[in-house]
Parts: structure tokens; C-alpha cells; sequence
């Protein structure tokens, strides 16, 4: 990532409040009857938090990263308006590492890095589970995304097919402008 997608990302989030809304992705929430609360959560691209936060109020130690120090500090006054405990840091997730055998969820929504897909699987402890959403080259359409920005049709359950599907998705929603992939995985032993 650049200094210019932070300026960006800071940009965006300082222009209006809860850019994304308050409420998790409907996917993780969606799926949250598969989610214990027990041990550490990562959120790749937290934003403003909204999944971090979910992940907190499960129970989980949640850790969020983003390139944007505005995006951070929303979520960390979210956290402490709900009386929530996330850490968070701000990282260039083009030189992001994430930490071998370490999470028991890995959450990232609406963004994409292959370099990552590696680090998402080696970060998952055994019995771990992946929560994974992104824009779909049918996204193309209806947006001005660059090719490299989207996942290519079920690109991510083979980029994650070393780990137990539990769940997965490509939809493209004409009504709605929009069309993602979406997994959610479980890493087994």
C-alpha cells in the first residue's frame, strides 16, 4: 500500500461517520453460531472496526490492522463507547506479517491481497476458522476497480482449499451493483 491509499482510506473515513455502518458484515454475523469466543481474532483491514468490534463483543481478543489512523481511531472510540477491549495497528498491508499458528479467527472483508492468502492460512491455529468476503470480477461492471483488485471466479475457495469449507459463495447482484465471493473455513489440524 502507498502513502497516497492512506491518504485515501484517511480521506474517506474522516468525511462521514461510519462509512461501512456500525453493524458486522451480514456474512460474519450470519455465521457467528460457528464463532466461541475463545482466544485471538484477527481483522485484516478493520476500517472503522465494525467486525473487530463484533468479534470482541464474542468474547474474542480482537486485533484489527489498517493503513488508516483515522479508520483506527474510530473503532477504538467505538470500542470504548460499547465498554469493548480491541488492539489495533496501523500497518502497510503490502508488508503486513501475520503471525504463524496464533489465531482461532481471521476475518478480512472487501479487501484483497494474494500476498496475504499464505500468512492467512499459516495464522490460523488448528481448528481456526477464516471469515472471508471480497468483490468478484463481475464487480467490474458495475464499479471502476482495477482487474487486479477483484478475485477471479472461485479464485478464493481454491486459494484456501487446504482448509475445510464450511461455507461458500459467488454472487452477482444486478439490483444491487455489486458481486463478491465469500468463505468461510475452518483450518483442520
Amino acid at each position: 500500500m502507498s502513502l497516497k491509499d492512506k491518504e485515501k482510506w484517511n480521506a474517506k473515513y474522516g468525511a462521514t461517520a461510519d462509512l461501512a455502518g456500525r453493524e458486522p458484515c451480514p456474512w460474519l454475523a450470519d455465521h457467528a453460531d460457528l464463532l466461541d469466543g475463545h482466544g485471538k481474532a484477527l481483522d485484516i483491514a478493520m476500517g472503522e472496526g465494525r467486525n473487530t468490534l463484533f468479534a470482541a463483543s464474542l468474547g474474542y481478543e480482537a486485533w484489527g490492522v489498517d493503513v488508516s489512523e483515522v479508520g483506527i481511531s474510530r473503532a477504538e472510540a467505538l470500542a470504548r463507547e460499547n465498554n469493548l477491549t480491541i488492539h489495533t495497528q496501523i500497518a502497510d498491508l503490502d508488508h503486513y506479517n501475520i503471525e504463524e499458528n496464533t489465531y482461532d479467527l481471521i476475518l478480512c472483508f472487501y479487501f484483497l491481497n494474494r500476498r496475504l492468502f499464505e500468512g492467512i492460512r499459516k495464522g490460523l491455529k488448528p481448528g481456526g476458522i477464516l471469515i472471508f468476503k471480497t468483490f468478484t470480477v463481475d464487480y467490474l461492471k458495475y464499479s471502476g476497480f482495477k482487474r487486479e483488485w477483484v478475485l477471479e471466479k472461485n479464485e478464493l475457495r481454491e486459494a484456501f482449499s487446504g482448509l475445510k469449507i464450511l461455507d461458500y459463495q459467488e454472487v452477482d447482484e444486478p439490483e444491487n451493483e455489486t458481486a463478491s465471493a465469500a468463505l468461510v473455513a475452518r483450518k483442520e489440524s
